[in-house]
């Protein structure tokens, strides 16, 4: 079967936060195929993913850079280009670029050439854009007549997805639903968001995963015997991190003074969840670890006994929409406990592998909590049944397998 010659656009390489697009370029590599990462940023203080030098991928990443042509030479490499590429030209739709009345000044210096030229001097198969915005860009591209030939596969995650500004993206993402050969999403939640929305197909649900060989449970001493609570997230609202203190403060207060709460994460409410666990005097038993490596959130999980998400809507309606974080809690045989805001309640199976509470309900979460330390055969059987579960829906190979049918499909 013939390999094909896949570029992932996004917006930032790498990023500590998108370990899963890692996961899929290294997937698509190991069935060797021919895989180019073309980036508008690059990420110098990134923590990096642990694959990404053993695979090379820096050597694959294009970080967007606008040429500095003269006039006349600008006009030079537009013909040269079309002599090379003229088969992937929809020559109806470039002439387009010309069109003075319409675009002014960026028609008569070739703005719509130079802009994608990063990308338009590399053949490919396939482009598969992350996040809507990038998809859009993409979309520019064959609108303006390249690309002729390249599939455009777009992939919606959450932050491009805003519930409350469905209106304006109706006009934003009109050519990207035009000119998107396929639409996928990470759940049923991002799905029924995109449905709003007047799409040429229907949108995939596809979603993220990860190398459940990895993430595996190890052995790694804790240094106390107290039963550990774990949050791994951004430190912003929607995840739920404020509530999560409630919540322990709750349990903490009812006796359960063998408890203790890691946090891992950075972000914009660090400041304010310290100091109400200092207000709440759980100082001791409350610890931020800051953003970690996979490698020492691997560890953090294996010393962890129960993982918790209470995320929430926030104030601009915005909630998660998948968070593999919760599988990757559940590949390391803990039981999980999150809230049904957004798409979280999609990723695991009630009752079986975890809880899903009521969003912003303290004293449900805190009954269900207790019921899981009270009975650690309990936390044993939902954690095994948890690890089988995401092995079976989540694993990267399982999810790669998806992936490459579209593609194959286009």
């Amino acid at each position: 079967m013939t390999n094909l010659r896949i570029a992932f656009l996004v917006t930032t390489f790498p990023t500590v936060s998108e370990t899963f697009i890692v996961n899929q370029i290294i997937d698509l590599k190991k069935r060797g195929h021919e895989v180019k990462i073309f980036a508008f940023q690059k990420n110098e203080k990134a923590i990096a993913h642990r694959l990404i030098p053993e695979y090379n991928l820096l050597d694959h990443v294009y970080y967007q850079k606008i040429p500095e042509y003269g006039k006349i030479e600008r006009f030079f490499k537009l013909f040269g280009f079309l002599k090379r590429k003229s088969l992937q030209i929809d020559f109806s739709r470039f002439l387009r670029i010309f069109n003075y009345s319409k675009f002014g000044k960026k028609a008569l210096n070739l703005s719509y050439f130079t802009r994608y030229k990063w990308i338009l001097d590399h053949d490919l198969d396939i482009i598969h854009a992350h996040f809507g915005p990038n998809g859009v860009y993409a979309a520019e591209m064959k609108n303006f007549g390249f690309l002729k030939k390249t599939k455009l596969v777009t992939t919606f995650h959450g932050y491009d997805i805003h519930p409350a500004r469905i209106a304006s993206y109706q006009n934003t993402y009109k050519d990207l639903f035009r000119f998107s050969d396929a639409i996928t999403c990470n759940t049923k939640y991002t799905a029924d968001l995109l449905a709003k929305f007047d799409c040429f197909q229907e949108p995939m649900i596809l979603p993220v995963g990860l190398d459940t060989d990895f993430f595996k449970r190890g052995h790694f001493l804790k240094s106390s015997k107290n039963i550990r609570l774990i949050f791994i997230g951004r430190l912003i609202a929607l995840k739920g991190a404020e509530i999560l203190i409630s919540i322990f403060y709750n349990l903490y207060s009812t006796g359960y003074k063998d408890l203790e709460l890691v946090i891992i994460g950075e972000g914009p409410i660090q400041k304010k969840l310290v100091e109400k666990v200092e207000n709440l005097n759980l100082k001791n038993k409350v610890s931020f670890l800051g953003s970690l490596t996979q490698e020492e959130i691997i560890e953090e999980l294996s010393k962890a006994d129960i993982f918790v998400l209470p995320g929430i809507v926030d104030e601009s309606g915005r909630s998660e929409t998948q968070g593999l974080v919760i599988q990757e809690a559940q590949a390391m045989e803990l039981p999980v406990v999150v809230s049904d805001a957004g798409g979280m309640k999609y990723g695991l199976i009630n009752g079986e592998t975890g809880y899903v509470i009521a969003s912003g309900n303290i004293s449900q979460f805190s009954n269900k909590i207790e019921g899981l330390l009270e009975n650690s055969d309990k936390r044993e059987k939902m954690g095994k049944a948890g690890r089988k579960f995401v092995v079976e829906n989540y694993h990267s190979k399982i999810l790669g397998d998806q992936l490459e049918k579209i593609y194959r499909d286009l």
